[in-house]
This record gives structure tokens, sequence and C-alpha cells, in this order.
């Protein structure tokens, strides 16, 4: 990342890459191009620390070893690693701390929570005088909680954020934080098992193996293949083999590659609004930022409730339907795996908080949804690691800067939980503060989501329509050979 922006931390464990290859590894350190890696301590593994350590360009610290400090300064941002809290009795001031003896627990019968280390912490933070970020190998990537301690009679504010791969379905997904200046961490992450052969559509670790012994040993070499030279391989069928050469092309040339000759709607004469919301997480309870860009209008407009309450959730929602009425008769809203979520709040926050619009909504707005058609309905493959939009744009040469860099979308819905819920969250307890947000920063993310949203959703409309062996018809089927005439040409 540019220096101005901070520096990129990867965290890795080592059970969570042990199956990757070396050249999955290579990939996963050239995709996340991280500044400094650091191994957890959990599932601590040195044959694996030894293998990353071979593959990195970078500096690779791992939380098993020398009981000792180090300090890292990357691209003007300072680190201490240590392997014990005890440790950082000694240890400089920094911009952000790591260590893994960091962890709350809950006493069951008081039901309190402690943090491990806040001592410990809270001493460096009041020597130091800095604003320090403490980052632990012990807690998931999601975790972003400050708590607080006293020392010598004052308060002293102790932030802390996980580092440690996410668990969701599926394999554990690498984490790297986008560690700025300032505090400010954004975390992007891709499954561990998306590296190497493994990122292409269709290929698990069998496939893989079968494509590495008949001569395909990278991205580059499936999508130089036909579909019937890869179909020829023991326990890969045609329609698999389209599938992973569509997705070899759209990951070696970083564009989308389409399918079908499906128009991408809206078609005819509508105009695409590109809209997104932001919630207090996938259940929302409040959407608390609507953001929309006219291309037509080349304008960008949002909707934002900088005094959230429970009391009354549905504010920036009666703003953006009433400002969207007044603006378009008949607007084509288009947003992000809107079908699987933007809509369905929209309609209920509509419904229960700006009745009045309710039936504008129904009868004049058109919702659609570039994900679902390129995804779910096997329109297009999609150039990402992920179909995340953040993946896909980065993927397409949309890379994010500035302050939108420094945010994502989980740590925001997790602060606006913390604000409306005060001191009394859920993993608090005593010693824990109330969470703020800067709302410009997180406006300036929501623009960035909306505007990388009209990038991919132009990048879709303009890939032409290819198939994956000469002959072979959009659908997968083959073109019978026909004679030639004049009228040809």
């Amino acid at each position: 990342m540019p220096d101005d922006e901070g520096a990129d931390l990867l965290a890795l464990r080592c059970n969570a890459v042990a199956d990757l290859d070396q050249a999955a590894v290579r990939d996963a350190l050239a995709y996340f191009g991280p500044d400094l890696v650091y191994v957890v301590r959990e599932s601590s593994d040195v044959r694996v620390v030894s293998r990353v350590r071979r593959a990195a360009d970078c500096p690779v610290v791992a939380a098993v070893g020398p009981a000792e400090s180090r300090t890292e300064t990357v691209a003007g941002t300072s680190f201490v690693f240590a392997s014990s809290a005890s440790l950082l009795a000694d240890a400089p001031p920094a911009d952000y701390v790591v260590c893994d003896d960091l962890e709350p627990t809950t006493d069951a019968v008081a039901l309190e929570a402690t943090l491990a280390g806040r001592e410990a912490i809270g001493r460096y933070r009041a020597r130091s005088n800095r604003e320090t970020t403490f980052l632990t190998g012990a807690l998931t990537a999601s975790y972003d909680h400050v708590w607080e301690t006293t020392v010598n009679g004052e308060p002293v504010r102790l932030p802390i954020r996980g580092v440690a791969p996410l668990e969701r379905s599926g394999a554990a997904e690498l984490a790297c934080l986008t560690c700025g200046r300032t505090g400010s961490i954004a975390v992007s992450s891709v499954p561990a098992d998306r590296f190497g052969l493994g990122a292409l559509s269709g290929v698990g670790p069998t496939i893989a193996r079968r494509l590495r012994e008949n001569g395909y040993e990278t991205r580059a070499a499936v999508a130089a293949a036909s579909a019937t030279e890869l179909s020829s391989i023991d326990g890969i069928g045609p329609s698999t083999a389209r599938k992973i050469v569509h997705s070899a092309r759209a990951l070696a040339d970083g564009r989308v590659v389409r399918t079908t000759a499906e128009p991408l709607p809206p078609t005819g004469d509508a105009t695409p609004l590109f809209v997104d919301i932001e919630t207090d997480g996938l259940r929302p309870t409040i959407v608390w930022l609507i953001g929309v860009y006219d291309p037509n209008r080349e304008a960008y407009v949002d909707f934002v409730d900088t005094e959230p309450s429970r009391e009354d959730p549905g504010q920036a929602t009666r703003e953006f339907v009433s400002w969207l009425a007044a603006e378009y008769d008949a607007p084509s809203l288009v947003a992000w795996n809107g079908h699987g979520f933007d809509y369905e709040h929209l309609e209920r926050f509509i419904a229960r908080y700006a009745p009045e619009y309710r039936a504008y909504w129904h009868d004049h707005v058109s919702t659609y949804d570039p994900y679902d058609w390129a995804v779910r309905r096997d329109n297009a493959v999609l150039p990402g690691r992920t179909n995340r939009l953040e993946d896909v744009a980065a993927a397409l040469g949309r890379d994010r800067t500035g302050a939108a860099a420094a945010l994502d979308g989980k740590t925001l819905a997790e602060r606006l939980r913390r604000l409306l819920e005060g001191s009394s969250s859920a993993d608090g307890g005593s010693g824990s503060e109330e969470a703020t947000i800067d709302w410009t920063a997180a406006r300036r993310y929501c623009e960035a989501d909306v505007r990388e949203l009209a990038a991919v959703y132009e990048a879709i409309a303009a890939a032409p329509t290819e198939t994956a062996s000469p002959g072979e018809q959009a659908d997968g089927s083959t073109a019978e050979p026909t004679q030639t005439g004049l009228t040809d040409f």
C-alpha cells in the first residue's frame, strides 16, 4: 500500500496454510503484498514458519520462539512484537503492539469479562504517552474493542484488535490488516484454499493434483488450455472443464469473462442508479448510511444518520426514499447482492419508517443485482479471489486509497452496534469503552463502495461473450460445421 496510508500486516496461523504447496504460499504472499507477516502463536509449526520465510520478501515474525520484543518500522508505521506482555516494560513506543498474551476471558460465576495482559499494556500505554493500538493473534480479525484500565489513578484507553484468520464456513480466511498511522484498521480476507490452482472455480485438492500431473502447474497454463483439452484429464468432465478455463482466464487477465449472451439488466433506456447501504450487521436493526451514484448526472449523494439511536433507526431511510421519489419517477436501482440483502431491508425499513412511500417503492422502483446475474445465474465469471465487491473491483484495477482504504464494512457495523449499546456491549463487560465513528471516513468508504459497484457493472456490461473451446457455443454445445457462402461476408 502507499506509504502515506500505513502498513499491511498479514497474519497467518500455521494449520490454516499447512496444506498449501509452496507455489500457493508464494501466491498468497504475492496477492496480499504485505509489509510484514506475523505467524500467530496458536498451532505454531516451525516447518510452516520456515516455508513462509523462504517465500516472503518482507520481515516474518513468529509469536513462538525466543522470549523477546522486536521492533519493525515499515511504511512509516512502527510495530513492537512481544512474545510476552511482560516484555513490554522495556519496549519502545510504537503505533502498534502485537502480543498474543492479550485475550479476554469471562468469569461464568461473576459474569465479568477480564483481559489477560491488561495491566502490562496499560503501563506500556501510560509510559509511552502514545495512541497505540494493540493486536493479538489470540483473537480473530473480526474482534475490535476498546478496553480501559487505570494507571496511577488515570484512565487509559486500550484499543484491541484481533489478527488471527477468520473462521467462516469452509476454509479459514487469511486476514490482512491495513494498519493506518492513526490507528484505523481495515481488514481484507481470502479463504486459505483460494491460492495457487485452488483459486480456480471447480478445483479442489484432487483436481489440482491431476492438473499438475498433466503439466498444468500454473493458472496461466490452465488459461491457455481449452476445455476440450482439460476434459481429457481423468475426473474432469466437460462442464467442470469449462468452469475451470473461464475462471483461469478471468484471474490470469484480471477481467470479466461472460459465458452467455444474456443481456445485463437493466436493459433498454433504463439508466442504472447504483446504491449501497450500511447497517449494524447481517440482521440489521438500523440503516444508518445510504450512498447513491448516478452516472448520467455524474453525481454522488448520501444519507447519513450521525446521531443513530434505537428509538429512530429509520432516519436515513426516510431521507433516502423521500429524495428518490422527488428526483426519479421510475428509478432502476443496482446493488451488489441487492436481492440477498439491500433491497430486503430497504423495503422493510420503508414499510415501517416511511410507509407513505411504500406504494412508490413497489410500483415505480425497479431493483437489479449484478452479483445475482453473474454468479448465481452463471452468466459471467468474475476475476476476484472471492466474489465480494471489493475483491472484484481490486482485480479490475480499482484499488482503494485514503480514508476509504482504512475501513471495512464489518468493522463499521461492529462500531455502530457498540455506539448504540454504549458500555453494555456483550463482550466488553467492566473496563470497556463506548465506540466512536469517524463519520467523514465512513461516508468516503460508502462512496468508494458505490463507485466500485459502478465500475464493476460497466466491466461486466462491456465484456464480450466467449467460449472455453474452439467451435463451442455460449451454452457449451458444439456448433455443426457449415459450408460458407458469399452471403456470410
